[in-house]
């Protein structure tokens, strides 16, 4: 029983640390209280606790050189497993970009551009 108590608590304080690792940049004139639409999402490995990081994004994939953007970058509930199970060694993050209305407009009328 008291195993179950110390697992069970375990994973409510992984649960409730979610939202401490969150990190959200906002990108030319974007403000905070603008709704924005998530328009891609990368999947980032680091080591170590997050020391060594593997690769490097470039938002210009995601945003296509748009000059008004937010990037979140997060530790998801299934980052949080896998960083558990690994013990720390092996840390994965989730990055997300978002757009307003606005570019998300100019990012549809390129992308139809690109098609063609």
């Amino acid at each position: 029983m008291k195993k179950i108590l110390s697992f069970a608590g375990c994973l409510c304080t992984v649960i409730m640390m979610q939202s401490c690792y969150s990190s959200s940049v906002y990108v030319g004139k974007l403000h905070p209280q603008e709704d924005v639409t998530c328009v891609g999402t990368s999947h980032n490995a680091h080591f170590f606790g997050g020391l060594i990081g593997s690769k490097k994004i470039r938002a210009k994939k995601y945003v296509d050189n748009l000059t008004d953007y937010k990037v979140k970058t997060f530790h998801s509930f299934g980052d949080y497993i896998v960083s558990g199970i690994t013990l720390n060694i092996y840390t994965p993050t989730t990055t997300k970009f978002y757009v307003n209305d606005e570019g998300l407009k100019k990012l549809k009328k390129r992308r139809n551009n690109y098609d063609d």
